[in-house]
């Protein structure tokens, strides 16, 4: 097999929020020096990284893969020279990565609920929340940003600001209360263009308050039984998902565990990353 020619593209929501964004900000840039250990797991022998301001051509014969293959990414590995790989639309990976296709396979949190206006984000936030708190976020966020907190019950200036602009765009938003989390987990999968899928081994990740990845493991006992089930079979509901709309590539699904009134609860699917993710390199390990 070909050595691989790796992009790093961590900041492929934001050109696919905002088509044609093309340079990555200097806080992306950090955030790559910053897990550049992680992400070198996802090496072979003989593998290379395309670095950010480093465009340079590369002698001999390598597979491009991206983080996540955007047209600039896919442009970038082309004028490295390398094969560039097959890749779905750009309308595929923007609906994939929304915010909206998770909602749309239902919601797992009480009272939980994307919304598209102005009207609807008010009488949600209204509304009783069980924490007393809402979680706000945008439909193409990543690693914790593009996300507020209300209080329930206060409809603010700061709230219409914040969520302005996004709605008016037609992204809406999605609203779920704010839970205390027991763990956070994710499994990964491989989805050939076919639909076939390759399943990885649950992870336990470790998560900033914000829900920034922070490190990731194998999940041993903090994965109840029933919660691993659940979370194997919302990978394959996700996956036959995800063909339908004419994806293929690396995926996976964030779930975590939460305090109810009568206990432990678990959400199987918090997230959808129809990408990579920090936590491939372990939960893959072997299977992709």
């Amino acid at each position: 097999m070909a050595p691989r020619l790796w992009l790093w593209n961590l900041d492929a929501e934001q050109e696919l929020a905002n088509p044609g964004h093309t340079t990555s900000t200097a806080a992306t840039r950090e955030r790559i020096r910053h897990l550049r250990p992680w992400l070198e797991r996802l090496l072979d022998p003989g593998d290379e990284v395309l670095d950010e301001g480093r465009p340079g051509v590369m002698r001999g014969h390598y597979l491009g893969v991206a983080w996540c293959p955007t047209p600039h990414a896919l442009r970038r590995l082309k004028q490295a020279g390398a094969l560039v790989p097959e890749a779905p639309p750009v309308e595929v990976l923007r609906s994939a990565n929304h915010r909206r296709f998770c909602a749309s396979l239902g919601q797992g949190l009480p009272g939980a609920r994307f919304v598209e206006d102005l009207d609807a984000l008010r009488a949600t936030v209204e509304g009783t929340s069980l924490s007393g708190t809402w979680l706000l976020k945008r439909s193409l966020g990543f690693a914790g940003r593009g996300q507020l907190r209300a209080t329930a019950g206060a409809w603010t200036e700061e709230i219409q600001r914040w969520a302005g602009a996004p709605l008016r765009r037609g992204e809406g938003l999605q609203v779920e209360p704010l839970v205390e989390r027991l763990g956070d987990f994710a499994i990964h999968g491989l989805l050939a263009r076919d639909g076939s899928l390759r399943i990885g081994e649950p992870t336990v990740q470790r998560c900033s308050p914000l829900g920034a990845w922070e490190g990731s493991s194998i999940a041993g006992r903090e994965l109840l039984y029933d919660e691993r089930e659940a979370l194997i079979r919302e990978l394959q509901t996700v996956a036959e998902a995800l063909h339908r709309i004419g994806y293929f590539g690396p995926f996976n699904v964030d779930a975590f565990a939460w305090r109810g009134e009568e206990g432990r609860r678990f959400q199987p699917r918090s997230e959808i990353n129809a990408r990579y993710s920090m936590g491939w390199a372990v939960g893959m390990a072997g299977r992709g």
